[in-house]
C-alpha cells in the first residue's frame, strides 16, 4: 500500500468517525443540541491531540460518544457552547484517566463527572477538573501510596 493509499484510507476512516459522532445528534437534538460536521471533526482532532499529549492509545471513539450520551441532557450545556464543552469534558476525562492511573473505569468516571458537573459544579468544567476531580485523584494517590508503603 502506497502513501496515497494510506492517506486515502485515513480520510475514509475520519469520515466514518465523523458519521459516528453525527449519529449522536439523534439523541442530543431533543435537548436542543446538535453537532455540525465541522464540530465533529474538531472534536475528533481535539481528542486525538489530547490522547497523544497524555501518551495514551485509543482505537475507537466510544468514550467521546459516551460522554455525549451522558452530558447532552445536562441543563448546564447550551447549544452555543455544546462543542466547546464536549472538547473540555473529553480533555478532563483523559486527564483523570492519567491522574488516577486508570483505576476508575470509563463508565464510572463519566458518571462521576456528570454528577459533579450537574450538581456541585453547576456546569463549570474548571471546577469539575480543578476542585472535584482533583480531590478524587489526590485521595486515590494517597490511598495508593499508603497501600504501597510510600507514606
Amino acid at each position: 500500500m502506497g502513501f496515497l493509499d494510506i492517506h486515502y484510507m485515513a480520510g475514509i476512516s475520519k469520515q466514518l468517525t465523523i458519521g459516528e459522532l453525527l449519529k449522536t445528534n439523534e439523541e442530543s437534538v431533543q435537548y436542543g443540541l446538535r453537532l455540525s460536521s465541522s464540530d465533529a471533526l474538531e472534536l475528533i482532532e481535539a481528542r486525538n491531540l489530547t490522547i497523544r499529549s497524555y501518551g495514551r492509545v485509543e482505537l475507537g471513539i466510544d468514550v467521546v460518544k459516551n460522554i455525549i450520551a451522558e452530558f447532552c441532557s445536562s441543563p448546564y450545556i447550551t447549544a452555543p457552547d455544546y462543542a466547546v464543552t464536549l472538547n473540555e469534558l473529553v480533555d478532563i476525562f483523559y486527564y483523570m484517566k492519567n491522574e488516577t492511573s486508570d483505576r476508575i473505569g470509563d463508565s464510572e468516571l463519566i458518571a462521576i463527572m456528570k454528577d459533579y458537573f450537574n450538581n456541585s459544579c453547576r456546569g463549570s468544567t474548571e471546577l469539575l477538573k480543578n476542585r472535584e476531580l482533583a480531590m478524587i485523584a489526590s485521595l486515590l494517590k494517597k490511598a495508593s501510596d499508603h497501600a504501597g508503603g510510600n507514606d
